[in-house]
């Protein structure tokens, strides 16, 4: 079934058939207007266009818009579905689905300012086990759930990292459990 008319991505032959439209619009609306120009009766010919013309401006900023809103789906601009919380004055987006708990891994890389091969998905994933370290199924956003969080900090020997570890069970981890616990009762 194609998407419709108005869709964020509607399909292709739409896309070039707006185009192609916007494109015949502005050669025959311009040649229309400077002919009524030449005339005189400009104020006339532009009165009876004019719903043309802003169809003509209105298609750029729609296909602008919906370039834009993907634009912000895919970045970390979004609005978040989710929490924000600071440690040592770094954000850190929490994605909280029931019962499992997901930091953002962008986030945690840079709360403990890690640089480098340090970084590396790939690397963490390791650690923090094959489900530890996945995407998203909504945002796509690379996320540490939270027992891979925990068993990637656990093999981390830095300082910092269990002053996460601390902050992440403290100010994260408990409240929402004692919230969830009183929301149930």
């Amino acid at each position: 079934m194609p998407p419709p008319l108005f869709a964020a991505e509607p399909a292709p032959s739409v896309l070039r058939w707006g185009w192609f439209l916007w494109v015949t619009w502005a050669v025959i609306g311009t040649g229309l207007l400077s002919e009524d120009l030449r005339a005189g009766h400009f104020a006339v010919g532009a009165v009876l266009v004019a719903p043309f013309w802003v169809l003509w401006l209105l298609w750029p900023v729609y296909r602008g818009w919906a370039l834009w809103a993907r634009w912000v789906r895919h970045t970390r601009w979004k609005a978040w579905q989710g929490s924000h919380y600071e440690f040592d004055g770094q954000p850190v987006r929490v994605v909280f689905d029931d019962d499992v708990i997901w930091f953002a891994a962008d986030d945690v890389f840079d709360a403990l300012r890690l640089r480098g091969r340090q970084r590396d998905p790939e690397r963490a994933r390791l650690l923090a086990g094959r489900d530890g370290l996945s995407r998203l199924r909504d945002s796509g956003l690379l996320a540490f759930s939270e027992a891979g969080l925990g068993a990637w900090l656990e093999r981390r020997t830095d300082a910092d990292a269990l002053k996460f570890a601390r902050w992440v069970q403290q100010q994260v981890v408990n409240p929402y459990r004692r919230r969830r616990e009183l929301g149930d009762s």
